[in-house]
């Protein structure tokens, strides 16, 4: 009876193995990129590692414009970028620390994303009550504080989502 308990003690652990050294994860959300674009690129100084660990061009380097409806960090924005408010968001334990937040309306700003959770993926995708998507930032890892120019709202509601994590929802209120 003994080879018997340990041939299935054998298979379980094989089995465990296996499943753990698959390339998919198996989590609820994509891997974060192995190549980072310059628009991808933490906020800062030219030349800023990127979470891939290559450094990343200079602006002088980078594409004049970024796609539309994609996130330009600041710091490698074109000169029109958003010099308004400073609107901080913090993802902590996979929850929006704030539920509400005000945006200015019809000004361009800088949302600033504060990624609290270490190795975990998020983003700010911000959305008209339609459910349209009118911006998204970069999606990264935790723990890192990105900035991020978006656009001008008109005013009315609005909601920031993780489209990581689409539980997290933040009202917001451009006035």
């Amino acid at each position: 009876m003994r080879p018997a308990v340990i041939a299935v003690a054998i298979a379980t652990v094989t089995l465990c193995l296996a499943a753990c050294s698959t390339e998919e994860a198996g989590w609820t959300y994509a891997p974060p990129p192995t190549e980072v674009a310059v628009s991808g690129a933490p906020s800062g100084e030219p030349g800023s590692p990127a979470p891939s660990g290559e450094v990343s061009p200079a602006p002088s380097e980078a594409p004049s414009a970024a796609p539309s409806g994609s996130a330009t960090p600041s710091g490698s924005a074109p000169a029109s970028a958003a010099t308004g408010a400073l609107v901080t968001v913090t993802a902590t334990n996979i929850v929006w620390e704030q539920a509400v937040v005000e945006v200015p309306a019809d000004t361009p700003f800088t949302l600033e994303l504060v990624n609290n959770d270490a190795s975990v993926p998020h983003n700010v995708d911000i959305r008209d009550q339609a459910g349209t998507s009118l911006f998204t930032t970069d999606t990264f890892p935790g723990v890192e504080t990105r900035s991020f120019d978006a656009p001008a709202l008109t005013a009315g509601a609005y909601q920031f989502v993780c489209t990581v994590h689409p539980n997290m929802i933040i009202d917001v209120n451009a006035t």
